[in-house]
């Protein structure tokens, strides 16, 4: 015992040790206050949780995409039916589902360290977990609910199995590589061309070609499975729409453009290449090494996209908790058929107010689309909004309203009842 607990505190594990401890403290600190619930998380929330209320769905959300034949882009259901336990875990806490999240990112630093330990060296795999676990947009992603939040795990597992693969050949590696590509295409329909890319390599490296192929090919399906069964039971509707989509593309014709986050399955591959490039300006001066890392963990904890007093993808002002006591107020004051907006951003039919008053709070608003003929609409606002100059369709589709406050929301907003 003496002995393990004198080769396990030595200096690698303690540094090891101070590293996660640190991540976990910037990730967990003032938690509550900074957790991100906005549209994108609400949708997802609801979608899956109305595979409980209503019935389950081989589709996951729908995108804001369709092609030129107005076609919606949908993505696969794994990320949705991952949620599913979650939701009667948390009891339909988005806090605590979040959490869920902030852990899986933490999980993805420690799996990158033995990852790259095992690729190549313990130095090498320290600092490509620092690299990870200190960059502010991984900070920024481990705060809120998203299915590309699961990406880096996938990437990093691809490229360990991959690696194992071209070591050994093992028919169980090639499907496994294959099973989390189709995770990855559901999770994401710009994973194809890296699962394109990772086929490629291993075809190449492979001694048995076309078994490897097909064990592939097997593991892409079972990844993706509720949207193939989809697929076939209704005549290859995402394939042909995803495929017309990227003809739209080509033609300069969709609403497609770059983000940073298509390349969120590389992120520990970059931590890695990251790693080797600071080893390297350590060797060559240990002074100019230590402040290259000072630099980069300064220029990533104050990034604007790493607040630790509030969201940093919410209204500027507003909380989780903000939203809650919206619903909440909302949900005590509604009698017989309402709707809900919000005027804060491009959100109008205000998912989140959905999410709460639906799930958490039993009073379920009309339709994303009911709101011509509506005899009581909620809106989350301003403090100074001007509904007589509104703009917004959801609120003057209804005709002329009343238009009351209900309650201030913190010091910026508040919530109107409008009525006929």
């Amino acid at each position: 015992m003496k002995n393990f607990l004198k080769s396990f505190f030595n200096k690698t594990n303690l540094l090891l040790l101070a590293i996660f401890i640190v991540a976990i403290g910037i990730r967990f600190y003032n938690y509550p206050n900074r957790v991100t619930f906005w549209s994108e998380q609400a949708r997802s929330l609801m979608v899956s949780a109305n595979y409980l209320k209503e019935k389950p769905s081989l589709l996951g959300q729908e995108y804001f995409r369709q092609d030129s034949n107005a076609h919606t882009v949908y993505s696969g259901a794994i990320f949705n039916y991952s949620l599913v336990p979650l939701l009667l875990i948390s009891n339909y806490s988005p806090v605590a589902i979040t959490v869920f999240f902030t852990l899986l990112n933490i999980l993805t630093g420690l799996v990158i360290y033995f990852v790259a330990k095992k690729m190549s060296n313990t130095p090498i795999a320290t600092i490509s977990c620092a690299l990870f676990l200190f960059n502010d947009l991984m900070i920024y992603h481990s705060l809120f609910i998203w299915n590309y939040n699961y990406l880096p795990l996938i990437g990093i597992l691809v490229l360990y199995f991959s690696w194992k693969y071209i070591h050994k050949n093992s028919k169980l590696d090639i499907f496994i590589i294959g099973l989390l590509s189709g995770i990855g295409v559901s999770l994401q329909f710009l994973f194809v061309p890296i699962a394109f890319l990772v086929l490629i390599v291993n075809f190449v490296k492979s001694k048995k070609k076309l078994i490897a192929t097909l064990l592939f090919g097997l593991g892409m399906i079972l990844g993706n499975f509720p949207m193939v069964i989809f697929d076939i039971r209704h005549n290859f509707y995402n394939l042909t729409t995803l495929f017309q989509y990227f003809l739209d593309t080509l033609g300069g014709n969709s609403n497609a453009s770059f983000a940073y986050y298509y390349l969120l399955p590389l992120w520990p591959v970059f931590a890695i290449l990251g790693a080797y490039l600071f080893i390297k300006i350590i060797k060559w001066n240990r002074v100019f090494g230590a402040i290259s890392i000072s630099l980069y963990l300064y220029l990533n904890l104050a990034s604007p996209m790493v607040s630790f007093l509030n969201p940093t993808g919410m209204p500027e002002g507003l909380k989780v908790n903000d939203v809650d006591k919206a619903s909440r107020i909302i949900a005590n004051d509604a009698t017989g058929n309402f709707n809900v907006a919000e005027v804060l951003d491009f959100d109008k039919r205000a998912y989140v107010l959905r999410y709460f008053t639906e799930f958490k709070y039993g009073k379920k608003p009309m339709g994303e689309m009911e709101y011509q003929n509506l005899q009581l609409l909620y809106v989350l606002g301003q403090k100074d909004y001007n509904f007589e100059k509104s703009g917004v369709w959801e609120i003057t589709s209804g005709g002329k309203y009343n238009v009351s406050k209900l309650s201030d929301i913190g010091e910026v907003y508040s919530i109107y009842k409008l009525t006929k």
